[in-house]
């Protein structure tokens, strides 16, 4: 699609009284240096104490880069790639092993997993959280299963959505334009006694891309989304929320599904794959005296998945979570156990086979985190441990030792030495499906299907990183890393077998491959005034799989591991000519991935353009108009999966904003 200017996307939204009084625009250096994190260490943290690799995206951040979609807001992040597979689909990874379902990033919503037990992965298109009700993302690049369990190996995302009282009074917003046709968003937030709550209201209507050899790309893409949030203070019991949502969702897809009768042995079939679902969670703090603290979370998921006629899910799932923050000394400990519950029905048709639809498996847990204080001010020592116990896979310990040196105000040096482990989705339990044609004579195809043995998938990782601010105007963070893997799914030597005219190669899944991935994360960012800002973040990865002599087996490893740039650099640049005036530019350069599926469309560097203009017109009224991808009227970032998906390409866009509050 080219870009003309009758294309717009009109966003109307308002803010409650806090955001009357502050404006998305400003920014400050000096509020980056001193933001506050909790997914380190389940505790407020100043970032520049944190022995991590973390960063915040804001809501500031979200605003200025005149993103739609969460996986849009991830782009930015140093060491995390993201992908559009489609307008509908993201591949979205931290450190490697991306792909649609990335089984190694652990991803949040308030502390809240929504990692799902059937590929081991996020469906970022069931996770449409309105953008206006993100206070900030934490992503923290390396392992956190010390603190978070199991699949938390290559990084966690948690998204922190805004508290009900930040949220007050009407807003709504409605978007049309050349990607999302329609996107409303409404929202009411009142008071209660000693408390809060929010309601609100979002749907989204969003048009097909193109694939790469031209052709329609059957990825539209609807959702309706009902939210609920409230807070309340319950005297000496502490403070109580409750997050509440229902959700569902169409989106379309295409697959090339083999077919023995077809002249090419692929036959194109378009479905839509209908995402429902409800989640609660309660979650209860009360502080106490001495710096002691505690709180108890636990929260339910229901979800009824249909993937056109292929596969459908339904799952019941249950976590409890609870933590004690206590000191002794030296000591600043936090203690704490948890237990996750699934029941899960999965019922393949075609090509997806299951054994037994009915599951109930899962997982109980505990840790201990100290944080230790060595020399005060100066040097702290972390150390964590967790235990779990998985249904599949039995006992796994997740380690943790971080060290932090204050060498002078203002500049940290950090090491780190860590252990995850990522448990089995389901397909790697008792599934199977034969989704690729690999010859045309003889007709051959192949059947991956569950292991044989399962295992969990272990990590070590190894890293060091300086966080500072050398100069008044200037702060840089920078990683280097080590991760050394064991235990990875792999394809074990296969049979072959006729069936239905096929040659069929039979490939059991096999948990017995090894790898190593190694890279540096950099970001700086300066503000050399108080008009001007950049935020400039480059990483380079390098992924090595171990050969296991067997050309299937060392193919898969390969593809498995390397779905991913090399090299990534993005470049921000906030300009603010005038009071309530802002413009911002984003070039955003991304390496060709490194992908030796030889049947698979070689995916090719890229570079893009994104810009945006904003005026806050009052403080209750801001317009912005933004292009995304203005360097090229389409490019392709990802590439086929294990699903049999052509691959497609995203295009240019423009849009206009406008933003008021009603009350």
């Amino acid at each position: 699609m080219t870009l003309r200017p009758y294309v717009l996307t009109v966003i109307l939204a308002c803010q409650a009284t806090a955001f009357a009084q502050t404006d998305p625009m400003d920014f400050s250096l000096g509020e980056l240096v001193a933001q506050e994190v909790i997914s380190v260490a389940r505790k407020r943290q100043d970032i520049g104490d944190v022995a991590a690799a973390v960063h915040v995206v804001s809501s500031e951040d979200i605003a200025r880069m005149g993103v739609t979609t969460l996986p849009d807001a991830l782009r930015l992040v140093p060491g995390v790639q993201v992908a559009a597979i489609g307008n509908n689909r993201w591949a979205v990874g931290v450190r490697g092993f991306n792909g649609r379902f990335t089984n190694s990033l652990l991803v949040m919503v308030d502390g809240r997993t929504v990692y799902s037990p059937l590929f081991s992965g996020t469906f970022w298109e069931a996770l449409d959280i309105p953008l206006a009700e993100v206070d900030r993302i934490e992503v923290i690049r390396g392992p956190g299963a010390s603190i978070w369990g199991a699949n938390a190996v290559n990084g966690i995302v948690n998204v922190i959505t805004k508290w009900a009282r930040a949220t007050q009074g009407d807003a709504a917003r409605i978007t049309t334009g050349s990607e999302d046709r329609a996107l409303v968003y409404v929202r009411h937030g009142g008071t209660l006694e000693d408390g809060h709550y929010r309601v609100s209201y979002q749907g989204r209507s969003r048009d097909d891309s193109r694939q790469i050899n031209g052709g329609q790309g059957e990825d539209s893409w609807q959702t309706q989304r009902l939210g609920l949030r409230l807070e309340k203070f319950l005297g000496d019991t502490g403070e109580l929320s409750v997050v509440g949502e229902v959700y569902r969702n169409n989106s379309r897809d295409l697959w090339n599904v083999p077919d023995i009768t077809s002249p090419t042995l692929l036959r194109a079939t378009r479905f839509v794959q209908r995402d429902e679902g409800a989640g609660l969670t309660v979650r209860l703090n009360r502080p106490l005296d001495n710096g002691r603290e505690w709180a108890l979370q636990g929260s339910f998921q229901y979800v009824d998945a249909q993937v056109g006629n292929f596969l459908s899910e339904l799952r019941r799932s249950v976590d409890l979570d609870g933590q004690y923050r206590f000191s002794a000394g030296a000591h600043d400990l936090i203690v704490g156990a948890g237990m996750r519950y699934h029941d899960q029905e999965v019922v393949g048709r075609g090509f997806f086979q299951v054994d037994e639809p009915e599951q109930q498996f899962g997982l109980v847990s505990a840790f201990v985190h100290d944080e230790i204080t060595l020399i005060p001010d100066a040097l702290t020592l972390t150390a964590g441990l967790k235990f779990e116990h998985h249904s599949w896979t039995g006992n796994e310990w997740q380690p943790n030792l971080r060290l932090a040196w204050q060498v002078a105000p203002s500049h940290l040096v950090w090491g780190a030495v860590s252990e995850a482990s990522r448990t089995p989705a389901r397909v790697e339990y008792d599934m199977q499906y034969a989704s690729q044609v690999i010859s045309a004579s003889p007709p051959t195809r192949i059947v991956f299907r569950s292991a044989d043995t399962l295992a969990a998938e272990r990590v070590r990782s190894y890293e060091l990183g300086y966080r500072g601010q050398p100069t008044e105007t200037t702060h840089v963070d920078v990683t280097a890393f080590v991760m050394r893997y064991r235990n990875l799914r792999n394809v074990s030597n296969a049979g072959v077998y006729a069936s239905g005219g096929w040659f069929i190669v039979d490939a059991p899944l096999s948990f017995d491959g090894h790898g190593t991935v190694t890279g540096v994360e950099a970001a700086i960012d300066w503000q050399p005034s108080t008009r001007w800002r950049m935020r400039v973040s480059y990483s380079h990865l390098d992924t090595q799989t171990e050969s296991a002599g067997n050309s299937l087996t060392d193919a898969a490893a390969e593809f498995y591991m390397q779905r991913v740039p090399s090299d990534q650099f993005s470049a921000h640049v906030t300009w603010k000519p005038y009071a309530g005036h802002a413009m911002d530019m984003v070039v955003r350069h991304v390496g060709a991935l490194v992908n030796r599926d030889p049947g698979a469309t070689a995916i090719k560097s890229y570079t893009e353009l994104d810009l945006q203009y904003g005026w806050r017109v009052s403080p209750k009224l801001t317009l912005a108009v933004t292009g995304r991808n203005l360097l090229n009227a389409r490019h392709a970032e990802f590439g086929r999966l294990y699903m049999p998906s052509p691959t497609h390409e995203i295009e240019r866009s423009v849009h206009f904003t406008a933003q008021w509050a009603l009350d």
